[in-house]
């Protein structure tokens, strides 16, 4: 999953929090099946995965 997150990071136009979960939601469909489990991510662990790899969130912007 934490490479699937960075990946929308990297695909994100914009580095804001919304574009990024954007993303991954798009990359969760495009992989897994809305019922597969795996898909049933929160926007918590997705902060924390992002804040894990160094990058910072500030009102809604990454900061690396």
């Amino acid at each position: 999953m934490e490479e699937l997150i960075m990946e929308a990071y990297r695909k994100a136009e914009t580095k804001d929090f919304f574009a990024i979960t954007v993303h991954v939601e798009r990359l969760l469909k495009k992989y897994y099946s809305l019922r597969d489990p795996r898909t049933w991510i929160t926007t918590g662990e997705v902060r924390r995965i992002l804040e894990r790899q160094g990058l910072v969130f500030g009102d809604s912007w990454a900061v690396a």
